[in-house]
């Protein structure tokens, strides 16, 4: 039978296929060429949403028409619907521009749009959009229309369609929520980084004194700086043989670094606890070694003769200083000189401590809803996987 594995018990019926000329029909709506700065819409690849820029005046597109975006239609581009540059718009898009690249598609009647925003990632679409999508150079590649209207579409009668809709926006604005709430508390750590790291809040001993003047020094004075060297591609295997191997920030995560391969001859050595920093582009990147690593040309390891995790979290605040030195290369990347002359400000050893306490408790937090946030995309991909035909 034509029905999804996963499925709210008083729906029965057997899902429809149908081509999408009989659930959409096109909706082309002109508009008078803009005399001021005008908002434009753009489509992500990957069904990623859509999103808004201004354009001045000057920068006016040379088409002689333009046209308006309406709210609850489906739209694409053209030129990139092989790549999934489609959309279904909502109140935040309706009446930004766009060009004839992106025709939009208004729902027949019994037809609810937001049920189609968990349609159009599925792989089957994702395929015939491809096929729709005739070669040409490179990424060259326009879409069919007659093609596309005729590609097929599983879906169920209205009334289920609306009852899978709500129960997976509740899903969505949970993930939103859990973003939102990382966006927060990442902002938050920006702030006490430079409340903590500049001095204005500072930690007193346990009789309520404040601590000593904190000391300048630089980056080599208070660590052990190991810069990566890659190994022979001989010695590296994905088969787990050897030391874990780790090439560069590729294999970063937003704490740990994720082992990919090994090496049965290393060159340079992080032990556990070094602060592993990315030397090539991006500068900058930080994780911590939670165990021995070989570590190739794109890392260096810190390891700190403070306090290790005031060492981290001083350096994240600093990094401003290696990221200055990487600017104007053609590939930015930074030496071990550019490491060991950073400057630090370093208090007593019993204020690290209390500041590497106090923002690993922040970082917790953090961590947490980070894990929260992938157990609900999780959550959402199985749904979708087993809601729809």
């Amino acid at each position: 039978m034509n029905v999804p594995k996963l499925r709210f018990k008083e729906f029965t019926d057997e899902w429809k296929q149908t081509p999408l000329k009989n659930i959409i029909y096109s909706n082309i709506i002109e508009a008078p060429k803009p005399t001021t700065d005008y908002i434009r819409l753009g489509i992500r690849s990957h069904c990623k949403g859509t999103f808004h820029e201004l354009v001045k005046i000057e920068n006016i597109l040379s088409a002689d028409k333009m046209y308006i975006v309406p709210k609850n239609n489906l739209i694409l581009n053209i030129t990139f619907a092989w790549e999934q540059a489609i959309a279904i718009t909502d109140d935040n898009d309706e009446g930004k521009y766009i060009s004839n690249r992106f025709p939009t598609f208004a729902f027949k009647d019994n037809q609810l749009p937001t049920f189609y925003k968990y349609i159009i990632p599925q792989k089957r679409l994702k395929y015939d959009l491809n096929v729709a999508s005739p070669g040409g150079a490179g990424r060259n590649r326009v879409l069919n229309k007659k093609l596309f209207l005729s590609i097929p579409v599983n879906i169920p009668l209205l009334k289920e369609q609306e009852k899978i809709s709500k129960f997976l926006t509740t899903v969505d604005k949970k993930i939103t929520n859990l973003k939102n709430t990382i966006t927060s508390l990442e902002n938050q750590k920006k702030g006490l980084l430079q409340q903590i790291f500049s001095q204005k809040l500072r930690f007193k001993d346990e009789n309520g004194n404040n601590y000593p003047n904190w000391e300048k020094k630089k980056l080599e004075d208070i660590s052990n700086i190991t810069m990566g060297q890659s190994p022979d591609s001989d010695f590296v295997n994905t088969e787990k043989i050897g030391t874990p191997f780790l090439q560069g920030n590729a294999e970063f995560t937003n704490k740990y670094p994720i082992e990919k391969y090994w090496c049965t001859k290393p060159q340079k050595i992080a032990n556990p606890t070094d602060i592993l920093l990315s030397v090539r582009a991006p500068v900058g990147a930080i994780n911590i070694a939670n165990k021995k690593f070989c570590i190739g040309r794109g890392l260096s390891a810190i390891s700190f003769n403070c306090n290790k995790l005031f060492g981290k979290y001083n350096l994240e605040f600093n990094l401003f200083q290696l990221i200055k030195k990487s600017q104007g290369s053609t590939f930015s990347s930074i030496n071990k000189k550019d490491i060991s002359e950073v400057i630090l400000f370093i208090p007593c050893l019993e204020e690290q401590t209390k500041i590497a306490d106090f923002l690993s408790a922040f970082d917790r937090k953090l961590e947490n809803q980070k894990a929260q946030l992938e157990h609900w995309k999780q959550i959402k991909k199985g749904l979708l996987q087993q809601m729809f035909v």
